[in-house]
Formats: C-alpha cells, structure tokens, sequence
C-alpha cells in the first residue's frame, strides 16, 4: 500500500519533472558574420548535440535538380571525427550537418561541423559522389514503397503543385540521376551564407566556450538569405489505385497554418480533439474521442492520424488513414469530415481541455533529447525568427478556449478547399466533390 505522503511526493516530483523539462532557457549570440548561435541547457543531458542549420531543402530546389539538397547535405555529413557522430537532417525548408558527442568533446563538434561548412567545395570533391547519388536513389524508391509515405508526399506535392514546397524532399529517381558534383557546389555557394545559416545546440555545456568554438572556425560570407516564393493551396486529388495492396491509404488535408501564424497552436489544439487511434493498440478501447468510438464500433479503419503540419508561411491540416475494411472507406471519410464540422459548431470544454493537455504531452515528449531540441532551434530560428521556449509553449497552449478553437474551424474548415491522396484498394474513396461537400452542412 502505498501511504499517502509518499503518493504526494510522486505526484510533486512528476510535476517538477515537467516544470523542470519545461523551463529550459536558450541563449543566443550573434557573430561578426551575422551567425546566430543558440543552444538550450540541460544539465540532465548525458550527451551534446551541435549542429549548423541552412535554409535551403527541397524549397530551395526546381523539378530538374530536386534531391540536390538533401545529396550536398548528406555528403557533407560523410567527415568522421574522434568520438563524434555526424549525421544529415533534411527537411522541405532546411537541411544540417549535425554532430553528437559527450558534454566534454562539444567543442571539438563544433570545430569539425564549423570546417565542413566553412569549405564544402573541398568535401565534395573528395567524397565519392556517386556512391551518395545512389543512397539517395535508394531513399526516393524506399519511400515509394511505402504506402503511408508515399500518400503523405503525394498529398503535399498536390496541395502545393507548381511550386517548389510541393517537391519531394529526397528528390524523385529522375531528378537525383541527373545531379552532377557541380550542381551541389552551385547550391552550397547559394545556401551556405551567414545570413541564411544557423548553430544550434543542446546538452551540458558553456555556451560562451560554444560561441568561441564557433567563431574562431566557422568562416562564412555574410550574404543574403535567398528569396522564397510563397506557395499557393490548391484544392485538387492525387489517386493512385493499386488493387494488389492489401489495404486503403488514404490522407485529406485543408490548408493549415505557419509557423509564424497566431493560430499555430490553435490548429495543433484542433487536430488533437479527433487525435489518433490504432485498432491493434492496447489501449485502443479508451481512446476518447468520438470519431475513436464511431470507428471501432463498426471496424471502419484501422489506423488514423490527424495532423496539423506547418512551413514558414502555410501548412497542411488533416488526417492520415490506413483501412483494410475498403467498402467503408466513404464511411470513415464522411464520418471524419462531420467531426471536421462539428469543430465549428459543437466542440465542447471538455474535448478542448482533453486535446490541450495531449498537444502538451506530445510536445514535451518531441523535446525529450539534445538532438530533438537543438533541431527545434535551429529549424524555428531560420523559418520563424524565433524559437519559443516550452515554457512560453505551454502558457499559450493553456489559454486557447473552445471559443478559439471554433473561431479558427469557422475560417479554415468550414467549407473551405480540400486536397486528397490515397494508394491502394480506393475504388471505395469517392469522387473529389462527394468530399468537398461534406466540408459544410446544411444547417448550423
């Protein structure tokens, strides 16, 4: 039995924990060069992470040398270092050259990744480029064999066709053959300026002998951060029917929010009250919310998602689906959307309340390590400007209210534009207006 003193004592020590996760300070210094450096402290951190952060990704690219950010980053990530992992993060608007190591060899971490970028004409030519062209290759095939990756990628390159934020990060096997070593180096010259660069960092360690790491190695050219054309929302559909699959893989998504929106953590709030549910989860039984109980009730789907994606200046609100029980198909859509609606009319204190403490959780649980956090710095830093403490993170998510959550439904759901995508057995996934219509109801 446990006595009620020690039972207080958890709970307070379970608060401190999330108190303590929480409130983690990050300091930020500028260069001569106009590098901004920032790291988070943590002095629970049994490890460091450092890395440099480039605007770029496949937003920085065209449809004839798509892939060449992701190719030039993940071959600058090829130099190894005594007790340091280098490892290439990509993304659709940012890549990096990241290094972990222990607290103790962090400026040794920050000297290699400083070299690496601070010449990368030289680790270009001396990597084998075509071994890097073929992991590529592998990477593109690897994602069109994945039904649930490649539904996600068809559904942004739809919602954003024609322009460069709807290209697939990795690049497609077309594009990624026809990438030679100087089309890398004309990206590197364009991208890898100090006004389009970021250091970002996390663990137990001295900001100020980082900052001195930094400046004494990384020698960049100040330049200007390139331009970037802002991308349109497209309602439209994708199909891609594939009846040798065992299942349906379905996504519908509306437009979402930026990064910078004030609504950005109204749309997460949002996209929680429907949330996740797996039917093989152990827990599956206890999902809460109602399209949870609708969808077991007559074994619709088995797994759904929803999402609330963002990019420096749009994003992608909506749902991710995989169902084996395909002559439903329609029905979890239709069922899915109606919930959609219900956001701007009936949403009640009680799932707004349930969904706020779950987009928490989630984000103290997406900043649980040294790499996690130094690129949620890094990519806020270059996309947004600015990077909100979890603390300031928290605090705005408690004070969102039903009546913000049906505001932001009312002006970015309710009848608004829709894009689709779906792989697999679909026969069952109905035309695109039979959907569009379900994006608004006859009555209030």
């Amino acid at each position: 039995m446990i006595r009620p003193s020690t039972a207080r004592q958890a709970a307070v020590a379970g608060r401190r924990f999330v108190s303590t996760a929480a409130t983690g300070q990050t300091k930020y210094t500028t260069l001569s060069n106009g590098i901004t450096v920032a790291s988070e402290a943590n002095p629970n951190a049994t490890s460091a992470t450092v890395g440099v952060w480039i605007g770029g990704g496949s937003r920085a690219e065209h449809p004839y040398n798509n892939g060449v950010a992701a190719l030039t980053t993940n071959a600058l990530a090829s130099q190894s270092g005594s007790g340091i992992l280098l490892s290439a993060e990509n993304t659709k608007e940012t890549n990096a050259v990241i290094a972990q190591s222990t607290n103790e060899n962090v400026a040794e971490a920050a000297k290699l990744i400083s070299q690496i970028v601070s010449s990368p004409q030289a680790t270009l030519e001396k990597v084998d480029f075509a071994q890097y062209k073929q992991q590529l290759l592998a990477q593109a095939n690897a994602l069109e064999a994945d039904p649930a990756a490649k539904v996600a990628e068809h559904l942004n390159a739809s919602a954003f066709q024609g322009y460069s934020l709807g290209l697939p990060t990795h690049g497609t096997v077309d594009s990624i053959k026809d990438i030679e070593l100087q089309d890398s180096l004309r990206f590197a010259e364009k991208q890898i300026v100090g006004a389009n660069t970021v250091v970002a960092a996390s663990g137990n360690f001295d900001h100020d002998a980082l900052v001195a790491a930094v400046e004494k190695n990384l020698t960049l050219t100040k330049g200007f951060k390139p331009a970037t054309k802002p991308a349109s929302f497209l309602g439209s559909e994708v199909r891609m029917r594939d009846d040798t699959l065992p299942k349906a893989w379905v996504s519908i998504a509306a437009q979402g929010e930026g990064i910078n929106s004030p609504a950005y953590y109204v749309a997460k709030v949002a996209a929680a009250v429907s949330g996740n549910f797996y039917d093989k989860s152990a827990i599956a039984k206890f999902t809460s919310s109602k399209l949870s109980s609708i969808v077991q009730e007559y074994h619709i789907v088995d797994k759904y998602s929803h999402f609330s994606k963002s990019y420096s200046d749009t994003g992608l609100w909506g749902f991710n689906a995989e169902i084996s029980n395909i002559y439903q198909i329609d029905d979890f859509v239709h069922f899915t959307l109606k919930e959609w609606n219900r956001l701007s009319i009936s949403v009640t204190d009680a799932e707004v309340a349930r969904a706020k403490a779950a987009v928490k959780t989630q984000l103290l649980k997406d900043l649980s390590s040294p790499l996690a956090i130094a690129s949620d710095i890094g990519g806020k830093l270059l996309l947004a400007g600015y990077r909100a403490s979890a603390q300031e993170a928290l605090q705005k998510i408690d004070a969102i209210s039903t009546k913000d959550v049906k505001a932001w439904a009312q002006a970015s759901l309710w009848d608004q534009d829709i894009v689709i995508s779906g792989t697999g057995q679909i026969e069952g996934l109905l035309d695109y207006m039979r959907s569009r219509n379900d994006m608004a109801m006859m009555r209030w």
